[in-house]
């Protein structure tokens, strides 16, 4: 018999202002920001006010006179998300790092060496603290949605853990749609208009079938899989990174969004199309500026699951692109899709939509039964 699998994810605490706060302690307890035109990452006493990562920096200052700003240092962030990477690779090998502050561990394997699933969490929060001087939130699970919900439960510095599908259901029916990773802000918006789905439990209202046939195979398996918690996914450790990209030198400097924005949709298709003859999917996005000056920027989102959709990725270069200043003349522009896969791309398998709708129907059958012991 298999065993019961433990994944647990790590999230550094508002980690770019963290390392600013730790090797500046004059800023404990003040409202600050990192990002000189938009907020990269917001002290949690600037998130009282409503500051916001992407947000340009004169809208915060709106919010939080007060506010206080400091230059992005991305060479020391690398240095201590290296740091820290390296202190998760000591308790295991199963590590899957999706950014410079979080990853997931499986830790199936390791934990049975520990009195329990609260010791080790403890003891990992202390270990990255006694190390690093910073905090991080840890969530434990049965899967890595569960394990990466459950680390925003407790933020900053807390920890929770499911141990069970179904205490994992009765904690998210009740939220609204957008806690389940993949449901963004325009998600969210097509599927109230269209379906009047706002929180979780309005999902239960559709089949997988009705939902596949109103927003298409991914995001409907994705959907009916998250809301009941279902999540089949490895946490990724042999991952190779690939990437595909194109990027363009202007001999005449791009001085509009417009044409910033004329130049990025021609770079898009060109790199989504060589995305489609690799036969790839796509787990992050990456865009790139430099500007008149040789300032050069990138910013990057990266995705719960990998990804072919042509329109989940063009949103995600049009979010990337409005965090960017049009403040200057730009000399390059580029994009590129990284940790690309073929054969770790994940849809449910046949057998795998046949246990669903058995766990499925069974559920509804107790359900009915329920229901004619209370009439009788």
């Amino acid at each position: 018999m298999a065993k019961e699998r433990i994944i647990m994810h790590y999230d550094m605490d508002a980690f770019y202002a963290s390392v600013e706060i730790r090797d500046n302690p004059s800023l404990a307890g003040k409202p600050i920001v990192v990002g000189e035109n938009i907020v990269t990452t917001a002290s949690y006493e600037a998130r009282k006010y409503g500051v916001k990562s992407a947000m340009p920096v004169a809208e915060a200052r709106k919010l939080c006179p007060s506010l206080i700003t400091v230059p992005v240092s991305k060479g020391k962030y690398s240095e201590v998300s290296a740091k820290i990477q390296d202190l998760v690779k000591r308790v295991t090998n199963k590590v899957e790092f999706i950014a410079f502050d979080e990853g997931y561990l499986d830790i199936t394997d390791v934990i049975g060496g520990y009195p329990g699933r609260d010791y080790f969490a403890g003891r990992f929060r202390r270990g990255i603290k006694d190390n690093t001087g910073l905090t991080c939130s840890i969530g434990m699970g049965y899967n890595k949605l569960t394990a990466k919900i459950a680390s925003d439960i407790n933020k900053p510095g807390g920890i929770y853990i499911f141990t069970k599908r179904e205490e994992f259901v009765e904690y998210i029916e009740g939220k609204e749609v957008r806690i389940l990773p993949g449901v963004g802000k325009k998600m969210a918006e097509d599927l109230y208009k269209r379906l009047g789905i706002e929180r979780v439990r309005d999902v239960y209202r559709f089949s997988l079938t009705e939902l596949i046939a109103h927003l298409g195979r991914s995001r409907g398996e994705l959907l009916y899989q998250y809301s009941r918690g279902y999540d089949y996914r490895e946490v990724d450790y042999k991952r190779k990174t690939h990437s595909i990209g194109n990027e363009n030198t202007f001999r005449y400097y791009l001085e509009t969004r417009e044409e910033v924005g004329k130049e990025m949709e021609g770079l898009f298709e060109k790199t989504y199309e060589r995305l489609q003859i690799k036969e790839f999917l796509c787990k992050t996005l990456i865009v790139k500026v430099r500007y008149s000056d040789r300032r050069t920027i990138t910013r990057s989102k990266t995705f719960e699951r990998y990804s072919k959709d042509r329109v989940q990725l063009h949103e995600a270069m049009t979010d990337l692109m409005e965090e960017i200043e049009i403040d200057k003349s730009i000399r390059l522009l580029g994009i590129s899709f990284g940790n690309l896969s073929k054969n770790l791309a994940r849809q449910l398998t046949f057998g795998e939509r046949g246990k669903l709708k058995k766990k499925v129907d069974l559920e509804l059958l107790k359900e009915k039964i329920k229901s004619i012991e209370k009439k009788g």
